[in-house]
């Protein structure tokens, strides 16, 4: 007669309660690295941006700006939903008639950046030359009104990243 093999109710519950105590130990682990891996892709996606921009404004002769909005430019230093990249012929900070709409990238719903600026203007405007036309400034990272990440912007149109500023502000 052959033996049957197999596992009791209590072994299998028992099981379940180990791997739900496993999880939950498990989970705000993950959920803060999944914060920590999203802060750095919008870093990054923000700096690539700013390449994208400067590289643009220089090799094609001509302004490019950087502003937030969907379609046209909100003129709020919080930039949130969108980041738009266009040529800026007349360098005001607007998409005009006949201005070219080169790029525009998503910012997650919890998501924002803070820009602030010498000469408080509520866009980055970079020159043929690669430079920012006294417009230097920084970008704060905010999710739900603290500050997570900064990207310095230099009066020659170069970028740096570094942790928040004591003082810095969401608002």
């Amino acid at each position: 007669m052959k033996t049957m093999h197999g596992h009791s109710l209590v072994e299998l519950m028992f099981c379940l309660l180990i791997g739900g105590i496993l999880l939950s130990l498990a989970l705000p682990s993950f959920t803060s690295m999944l914060n920590s891996n999203t802060q750095t892709q919008l870093v990054n996606q923000l700096l690539g941006q700013l390449h994208y921009a400067r590289s643009t404004a220089v090799q094609g002769k001509a302004s490019v700006a950087l502003c937030s909005g969907h379609m046209q430019c909100s003129g709020s230093p919080k930039w949130e939903r969108h980041l738009l990249a266009f040529i800026d012929r007349n360098r005001n900070g607007q998409i005009d008639a006949g201005e070219e709409l080169l790029r525009q990238q998503d910012i997650p719903p919890a998501y924002s950046w803070h820009w602030s600026n010498f000469r408080r203007r509520p866009h980055l405007l970079y020159q043929r030359d690669g430079t920012t036309r006294a417009l230097n400034g920084t970008f704060t990272l905010c999710r739900e009104g603290q500050p997570l990440q900064q990207v310095v912007i230099s009066v020659s149109g170069r970028a740096r990243t570094q942790s928040p500023a004591a003082g810095a502000s969401c608002g």
